[in-house]
């Protein structure tokens, strides 16, 4: 029986990626998206797991593109490309009625901060946020979600996990976490309907 649902945050309770990110910088500053994206992205695996700092990532880029470390908008774009996702959010409000709902985000600590700022998911129905840069640990590590059922006192076959990578809901499938690939409010509602979940 299901009692706990564990969801992302970017790309489910908000319409935010890091190809949105890649895009509107590289679009603003006529960059290479591919060559900005093989810099950026492994940096940022580590800035969301504490390994790097948003200040040394953003010094890298600086120098690599020619561009101020203010320019590049890390955590202050938030505001202007994350837009909730008011479906997904009524729908979270609503199942946080009957089951315990936790968000599993992986995150850089700036990000977290302007996150919470604007108040993206304040709105969003949730006992707790799990984000990665406090953790030392990222999606789809296994590690992270068992650290989740073990803080909410769960075990996996009593959790559903929703993420828009296929990547982490493989790794929360393999701890035995029932996931569902978020690709669109209708198909989630069906998803968790024939996971015998109701609201």
């Amino acid at each position: 029986m299901i009692k706990l649902i564990i969801c992302d945050i970017g790309g489910v309770v908000e319409d935010f990626s890091e190809r949105k990110y890649i895009e509107y910088i590289c679009g603003k500053h006529r960059i290479s998206k591919g060559e900005f994206r093989s810099v950026f992205m492994p940096m940022l695996d580590k800035v969301e797991v504490g390994k790097e700092t948003t200040y040394n990532m953003l010094g890298v880029l600086a120098r690599r593109f020619g561009i101020k470390a203010k320019d590049l908008e890390f955590s202050s774009s938030f505001a202007k490309l994350a837009k909730p996702n008011l479906d997904v959010v009524k729908l979270i409000n609503s199942l946080h009625k009957r089951y315990a709902v936790v968000l599993l985000t992986n995150v850089s600590r700036s990000r977290y901060l302007e996150n919470s700022r604007v108040g993206l998911f304040r709105d969003v129905g949730h006992e707790r946020i799990f984000a990665s840069c406090y953790l030392g640990m990222a999606k789809p590590d296994r590690r992270i979600y068992r650290y989740v059922l073990d803080r909410m006192g769960f075990v996996p076959g009593e959790a559903i996990f929703i993420d828009d990578k296929q990547t982490n809901v493989r790794g929360a499938s393999a701890v035995g976490i029932r996931g569902i690939r978020f690709t669109g409010y209708g198909r989630l509602v069906r998803e968790l309907k024939n996971a015998g979940i109701r609201w």
